[in-house]
């Protein structure tokens, strides 16, 4: 299968492009380079380097014309959003919206968008946080990712698009950008700068997060593009790190362990 990989050379889409080639796929990446890293692409998939509002994504998809589309590409930083709301809407909204639309043109037969936990839920208070908690985002990033998911669900009922968003935890493991929002847990890698010291935890102890190893996303990611062409509703729900990921494609999807 050809999968179109957005945000392939950053740190959650590098390792689903690997993964995707090492399973036999045909793998197309796109990314802006704006946080990704060439170091991370693999010399068997093509790349372009462009970003998701260029006038160009159309040309991509018919000169690859791929079967399923990963959207890893995104404005991740919460912070920023709170600065510039209208980049990360431009981004994440609008962005989201023109790959669908693509999608929809050129016959992709499937969609899978990487959509965001906690920052959908806003400041929840309940926890642990149930599926089914109402998303009351208190970020623009957060309400920017809901709304791509309600495009999401929009393109399926209009076009019949299939489609899984994939609402994760926080997500950490290698190629993690340590001076990233995703750095909020410590990078996996050797520390022996510390020599033995404490490390220092900034905040109060009893702050509780859900954490999501990258093999986990990277494992759920890789199974989505062949679950299947189609259009039909299927169940909403499907545990991912503690958080919720609806599919609508595969009622199958729900209560299955991707670990």
């Amino acid at each position: 299968m050809k999968v179109l990989v957005t945000g392939g050379a950053g740190f959650i889409g590098s390792h689903v492009a690997d993964r995707l080639l090492a399973d036999g796929h045909d793998v197309v990446i796109l990314d802006d380079l704006s946080t990704g890293n060439v170091e991370h692409l693999q010399a068997n998939a093509r790349f372009y380097q462009m970003d998701l509002r260029s006038p160009w994504i159309d040309e991509l998809f018919r000169i690859e014309r791929p079967e399923a589309v990963l959207h890893q590409a995104a404005q991740a930083s919460v912070r920023r959003s709170v600065d510039d709301p209208v980049f990360d809407a431009g981004v994440n909204v609008l962005g989201t919206a023109a790959l669908l639309q693509a999608s929809v043109h050129h016959g992709v037969r499937r969609f899978l968008f990487a959509s965001t936990g906690g920052a959908l839920y806003g400041d929840a208070d309940v926890t642990p946080t149930p599926e089914d908690y109402p998303t009351l985002p208190v970020s623009p990033y957060g309400a920017a990712k809901l709304s791509a998911e309600v495009y999401l669900r929009t393109f399926n009922a209009l076009h019949g698009l299939s489609y899984a968003a994939l609402r994760y935890a926080n997500v950490y493991g290698p190629r993690q950008n340590p001076h990233g929002e995703a750095g909020v847990v410590a990078i996996e890698r050797p520390r022996p700068q510390l020599g033995g010291r404490r490390l220092l935890q900034r905040g109060h102890r009893h702050r509780n997060r859900h954490q999501h190893h990258l093999r986990d996303a990277e494992a759920t990611d890789r199974k989505q593009p062949a679950r299947g062409a189609r259009p039909a509703p299927g169940r909403g729900a499907a545990p991912l790190g503690g958080r919720r990921a609806e599919d609508r494609e595969d009622p199958g999807l729900a209560g299955e362990d991707d670990a």
